[in-house]
C-alpha cells in the first residue's frame, strides 16, 4: 500500500509541475507540390476523421530515451472487440500510391535531415506503413479517447505535423492516476477488511482461550473428582465383596428343586420298575399253565421262599384282594416293590443307617427353633438341615455306607420274589433289582433330601376289615377319587376319570359300580416352606395309582370266573404241610368275591 502511495505522489507531482518530455519538432521542408500535399491532407481527412493520430519514431535519440524511460510505447488503435470508438460511416480506402508519392515528394533536405543510418530508415518506413495499413492492430491506442479536431496537424504532413505528445501523455497519466487511486482505494478497503479480520480473529482467540482455560479447569476438577470416585468405588466394591462373603457364609446351602423335575424322575423310576417286572415275569406268564406248574414245583422244593412271598402279601390286605382277579400278577409285584422302597428308603432318614447323625441334626433343629435368640424361622431351619444332609451325603464315608446299604436292600427285595427266578439266572435277577429298583430310588431320595422344599410319599390302600374278618373298601375311597389315578382292570388298565364323565356319576352309582382292587404306586407330594414360619398346603405332584374294577357287579363276577387265576392265588391254595404247621392257628383264608 505504501508503494502505491509513493507512486501516486510521484505521478501527481510529475503531472502538476512537469509535463512529459516532448521530442523536438523538426519541420519538414516540402519543396515539391505543396498543393498536392494539402489536397491529399484534406482529401484524406474525412476518411481519417475518427482515426487515431499516426506517430512516427522519434527523430531525436534523447526523445527516444526519455520515452522509453517513461515506459510508453507506440500508441495503436484498439480492436472493436475491446470497446473502442468506431468510425461513423463506411471507411474510405486510401488513394493508390499515397505512401509512395508521399515519400517520393519529400525534399532531399528532409530525407538528409532524418537520415540517421541504413538501419534506422527501414524501421521508420516500416512503422509508418504499419500505421497506415493496420490501424486497428494495437488495442492500447484504441483505449485512449480521440479529442483532436480536423485542424490538428497530421504526422508527416509538413510543419505542425508532429503529434501532441503532451496531451497524450497527460491523458495516459490521468488514466494511470485514476487506476492508481482506485487501486489504492481497494488496497485501503482490503487493509480495513484485514484489520477487521485480525480483530475478529483476536476476539475468537481470546474467547477460545477463555473457553479452553475454563474447560481445562473443569477437566482438572473432573479428573480429580473421577479419581476420588474411582477410589470410593473400589472401596465400596471391596466392602460389598466382604459383605457377600459374610452373607454367603451365614446362609446355608440351598438347592431349589421344582415339582416338575422331581415328578419326571419319579415317573422314570416307576417306568423302570414296571419294565423290569415284565421282563422276568414274561417267561412264566406266556405259558400260564406251565408257569403255575414251575412255581408250585419251586415252592415245594423251597417252601421258605414261598412263605416269604406269602408273608409279604399278608401284610397288605388289598393285595390279597387283587390276587383273586385274573391277570394281576405283575400289578401285585410292582405294588410290593414300590411299598418296599417307600418303607425302607423314602420313609427313613439316611436309609436308617446313621441314627446318631440324624439325632444330632434333629437336636440342632429343635434348638434353632426354640432356644436361640433371635429364633430362626422354619425356612432357615429347613435350609440349614438341607445343608447338613448335603454335607453328610457328600462325604466319602457315606459313599461306602450307601453302597453297602444298597446291596442289602436289593438282596432283601429280590429275595421276596426269588421263587419266580430260575436257578441259572440268580445273579442276573439280583443285579437288575439293584440297578432298576434300589439305586434309582436311592438317587431320588438323596435329591429330595437336600431340597429346601419338603417332598414326601404317601400311599393309602383305602381298605378296612369287616366284622367277620372280610376286607371292605373304605368310605374315603369314593371321596378321594378325583385325586387318584385309577386303572380299570376290566378294560385292560384303561384310565378311569370320574371328573371327565358326562354326566358325572352319582354317589349311589359309584358305590354300586366302583370296586377298589388295590393300591399300586404311592402318591408324591410337596410342601413348600415359606418365610416367617409359614407352611403352605401340600401340593400333589403325582397322584396315587389305583387298580379298580369299574363296571356292573355281574360283569365283575364274570371277569373273575372266566379269567385265569394268578400265580399268587395258586400258590396260596397249594399249602404244604410245613406251611400249615408254621401257620399254626392262622385261620383259613377265605377268598371273597
Amino acid at each position: 500500500m505504501e508503494e502505491f502511495q509513493q507512486l501516486h505522489s510521484t505521478l501527481a507531482q510529475h503531472y502538476e509541475d512537469h509535463g512529459p518530455p516532448v521530442p523536438a519538432k523538426t519541420p519538414l521542408d516540402v519543396d515539391v507540390a505543396p498543393a498536392a500535399y494539402e489536397d491529399m491532407r484534406f482529401d484524406c481527412s474525412p476518411s481519417l476523421k475518427n482515426e487515431p493520430t499516426i506517430t512516427t519514431e522519434p527523430a531525436s535519440p534523447s526523445a527516444l530515451s526519455e520515452s522509453d524511460m517513461m515506459g510508453f510505447t507506440k500508441i495503436e488503435p484498439p480492436s472493436p472487440e475491446q470497446g473502442g470508438t468506431q468510425s461513423r460511416g463506411p471507411r474510405q480506402p486510401l488513394p493508390r500510391g499515397l505512401v509512395a508519392n508521399r515519400f517520393q515528394n519529400h525534399p532531399t533536405s528532409h530525407r538528409l535531415q532524418h537520415h540517421q543510418s541504413a538501419a534506422s530508415i527501414p524501421a521508420s518506413h516500416g512503422s509508418v506503413e504499419g500505421d497506415l495499413i493496420d490501424l486497428g492492430a494495437d488495442p492500447d491506442v484504441f483505449s485512449l479517447p480521440r479529442e483532436t479536431s480536423s485542424h490538428d496537424p497530421i504526422n508527416g504532413a509538413g510543419p505542425g505535423v508532429e503529434p501532441n505528445w503532451d496531451l497524450l501523455l497527460r491523458r495516459e497519466i490521468n488514466a494511470l492516476h485514476h487506476r492508481l487511486k482506485s487501486t489504492m482505494a481497494r488496497a485501503e478497503i482490503a487493509e480495513e477488511k484485514a484489520e477487521r479480520a485480525q480483530r475478529r480473529i483476536g476476539e475468537i482467540k481470546s474467547g477460545m482461550s477463555s473457553t479452553v482455560t475454563g474447560a481445562s479447569t473443569d477437566a482438572g476438577s473432573l479428573a480429580l473428582n473421577l479419581e476420588e470416585m474411582r477410589a470410593e468405588n473400589s472401596s465400596l466394591k471391596e466392602q460389598l465383596r466382604d459383605a457377600e462373603s459374610h452373607i454367603f457364609s451365614l446362609q446355608p446351602y440351598r438347592k431349589e428343586l421344582t415339582p416338575e423335575e422331581i415328578g419326571r424322575e419319579y415317573d422314570d423310576l416307576i417306568e423302570g420298575i414296571t419294565d423290569w417286572v415284565s421282563r422276568f415275569m414274561d417267561p412264566l406268564l406266556d405259558d400260564h399253565n406251565r408257569g403255575i406248574e414251575d412255581v408250585l414245583i419251586q415252592a415245594r422244593r423251597k417252601p421258605t421262599e414261598a412263605l416269604r412271598l406269602k408273608r409279604t402279601v399278608n401284610m397288605y390286605p388289598d393285595l390279597l384282594t387283587a390276587s383273586t382277579f385274573p391277570e394281576t400278577d405283575e400289578d401285585i409285584i410292582v405294588a410290593i416293590i414300590m411299598r418296599f422302597l417307600n418303607e425302607n428308603i423314602f420313609q427313613k432318614v439316611l436309609y436308617g443307617s446313621l441314627d446318631n447323625c440324624v439325632g444330632v441334626i434333629s437336636s440342632v433343629e429343635t434348638a434353632l427353633q426354640n432356644h436361640v435368640e433371635p429364633k430362626r424361622d422354619l425356612f432357615a431351619i429347613r435350609t440349614w438341615t438341607a445343608e447338613a444332609y448335603n454335607a453328610i451325603l457328600s462325604s466319602q464315608e457315606f459313599a461306602i455306607l450307601r453302597e453297602k446299604k444298597t446291596r442289602e436292600l436289593a438282596n432283601e427285595l429280590a429275595g421276596i420274589f426269588k421263587i419266580y427266578c430260575r436257578k441259572d439266572k440268580t445273579e442276573w435277577f439280583f443285579r437288575n433289582f439293584t440297578e432298576q429298583c434300589v439305586e434309582p430310588a436311592a438317587q431320588l431320595y438323596e435329591k429330595i433330601q437336600v431340597s429346601t422344599n419338603h417332598f414326601y410319599f404317601d400311599i393309602n390302600p383305602y381298605v378296612m376289615c369287616g366284622p367277620h374278618g372280610e376286607i371292605l373298601t373304605s368310605p374315603d375311597f369314593l371321596d378321594g377319587l378325583r385325586d387318584l389315578d385309577c386303572k380299570n382292570v376290566l378294560q385292560n388298565r384303561k384310565a378311569v376319570s370320574v371328573a371327565k364323565m358326562d354326566p358325572p356319576p352319582t354317589r349311589a352309582e359309584l358305590d354300586l359300580h366302583m370296586f377298589n382292587v388295590c393300591a399300586l404306586i404311592p402318591a408324591l407330594y410337596m410342601r413348600r416352606i415359606g418365610r416367617n414360619d409359614s407352611i403352605k398346603e401340600p401340593q400333589l405332584v403325582r397322584r396315587q395309582q389305583m387298580l379298580v374294577a369299574w363296571g356292573p357287579q355281574d360283569k365283575r363276577a364274570e371277569f373273575r370266573q372266566s379269567g385265569d387265576r394268578t400265580l399268587l392265588y395258586n400258590l396260596y391254595c397249594d399249602r404244604s404241610d410245613r406251611e400249615r404247621q408254621e401257620a399254626g392257628g392262622w385261620a383259613t383264608f377265605r377268598w371273597g368275591s
